[in-house]
């Protein structure tokens, strides 16, 4: 494929995956405020907690899985099929093993969910069936999970993207159907995302039998040798997902247990932001990683260097945005919103999840190379040391203190702080030397970014001044302002001279085609 095809299909993957990602971003929009209003923040708290509880099962599946696109994704253009089957084979029948031992350890947590957490009696029913719900589906879709590959290998993501759509089209109609016509229940949101799961397996299986038509599972293909191959490599992965459940997935359980539900809820609701904020730079980020893939199994390191810095510059251009919106205008957001929440403690909440994104969001491509090169060892134990140091401190600050939105701001904050070490020190670092660079290569971009964020976060201020908000109209009108102010800005911070020239003439020729 050459450089054209390469970025074409780039585009394509990007372009698709971002229409999803906003999709979904309209539904938690519109959906949000109105189980709030009507079913509770104690309630919707719950629904995060379901779903942290979920990644703590997928610390173990990460060993299994977290590799299997990247072993499958070089075997097959390698034209090795035969390994390709037996991967593919084997995976299916070690994820059923784990599956069926999870189911019962589901089982349990349900049958003694008010032992394990603090559930109010008169939602303990509802809480309980959405449990089941989101479990039955993380179980079933773990069976399924390596047909996720295909569109990967394939580099053809925009698939997936598609998918996605479709998936949550789906979920809106179910959910729009039982809140109109029904009681509110919170476990609407579970019987929908579990229809959407069964349907993105069978699509999933699909694309497989259409995009990697000499893929055979058959169980002369089970090699408990692939099996181990892939947990040795992938139980680096799953070190490094214990490391983020340590630090900010137990978020929730902490509060629940440690503060209250409504506590709970309310730090539920202000991760919202920053969750999405997070999802779509990394999901950004992993649009490049079939290609890094692909160009790791060819041997082209030198395109795979010229693609983390296409990457990272295009991530830094956008990053001070989102950023600077959490800074400015969260709290006129959070009031328009939820006008029954407390908008300024979900703005301070929200600013001190978001802290370590200045330094970060820009270098989410690097953790792509981490697993392209099969090198997760040195990432996953200084991630896991950074996250206990961060358990400690928060069980250690919560008990000099009863006040409970102090014991708030320790959940959110303390992990914030060592997400900032984090990305001051070791990825920038390590990234740079597993790609031959020299160990400060990154910190000039790290410094752009800062001085970004700053100078747009001024600006943002300077339009609030001039156009106060108190409707969602003015709101976009100072988002599209900042927006457009920042990317004339980062034109000068992030760009060097031969890229400035470059996209002033590919605007100046788009200009002169119209």
């Amino acid at each position: 494929m050459d450089k054209m095809n390469k970025n074409k299909q780039l585009a394509i993957n990007m372009a698709a995956q971002i229409i999803a990602f906003g999709i979904n971003v309209c539904i938690s929009f519109f959906l949000t405020p109105y189980i709030v209003k009507h079913i509770g923040r104690e309630a919707y708290g719950f629904v995060g907690l379901a779903n942290n509880f979920i990644s703590y099962a997928t610390i173990i599946t990460t060993a299994l899985n977290s590799m299997a696109g990247r072993f499958i994704t070089i075997s097959i253009h390698r034209e090795e099929y035969e390994d390709t089957n037996r991967f593919f084979t084997s995976i299916i029948a070690a994820n059923a093993v784990v599956s069926s031992v999870l189911t019962i350890l589901a089982v349990f947590v349900l049958v003694f969910l008010d032992k394990i957490i603090n559930v109010p009696k008169n939602i303990l029913g509802d809480v309980t069936l959405l449990w089941a719900l989101l479990f039955a589906n993380f179980l079933l879709s773990l069976i399924g999970n390596v047909l996720n590959v295909a569109t990967f290998a394939k580099n053809k993501l925009y698939l997936a993207s598609l998918r996605n759509i479709e998936s949550n089209a789906i979920k809106v109609v179910i959910l729009i159907f039982a809140f109109m016509f029904f009681k509110p229940h919170i476990w609407y949101l579970g019987i929908s995302t579990l229809v959407c799961g069964l349907y993105v397996i069978a699509i999933n299986f699909y694309y497989t039998k259409k995009l990697l038509p000499t893929v055979k599972i058959k169980k002369q293909y089970l090699d408990l040798g692939k099996i181990k191959t892939l947990i040795m490599s992938g139980m680096w992965n799953s070190i490094s997902k214990l490391s983020g459940t340590l630090s900010t997935g137990l978020d929730l359980l902490i509060t629940n247990l440690f503060v209250g539900v409504s506590a709970m809820g309310t730090v539920s609701i202000s991760k919202t932001l920053s969750t999405q904020i997070l999802s779509v730079f990394g999901m950004i980020a992993s649009v490049f990683a079939p290609q890094l893939t692909i160009s790791y199994a060819k041997n082209d390191f030198e395109d795979i260097r010229q693609q983390l810095n296409s990457a990272i510059k295009l991530l830094g251009f956008f990053a001070c945005i989102p950023v600077a919106f959490l800074y400015v205008y969260s709290r006129e957001f959070y009031a328009l919103w939820l006008p029954t929440q407390d908008a300024v403690l979900l703005q301070r909440l929200s600013i001190l999840g978001a802290g370590a994104f200045i330094f970060s969001l820009s270098l989410e491509p690097l953790w792509n190379i981490f697993t392209v090169a099969n090198k997760v060892r040195q990432s996953s134990l200084f991630l896991l040391m950074n996250a206990c140091v961060s358990t400690l401190l928060v069980f250690i600050l919560l008990t000099h203190t009863t006040d409970e939105n102090m014991k708030m701001y320790i959940v959110v904050g303390v992990s914030t702080i060592m997400s900032i070490i984090r990305a001051l020190t070791f990825l920038p670092v390590y990234g740079a030397v597993c790609l031959g660079f020299k160990w400060h290569t990154f910190f000039p971009l790290i410094l752009k970014n800062i001085i970004s964020v700053a100078i747009v976060s001024v600006l943002a201020l300077g339009i609030k001044m001039l156009i106060p908000i108190n409707s969602w109209i003015l709101l976009l009108l100072d988002i599209a302002l900042m927006g457009i102010g920042a990317c004339v800005i980062n034109y000068f911070i992030m760009l060097d001279k031969h890229e400035r020239e470059i996209l002033k003439n590919k605007l100046l020729m788009k200009g002169a085609k119209v």
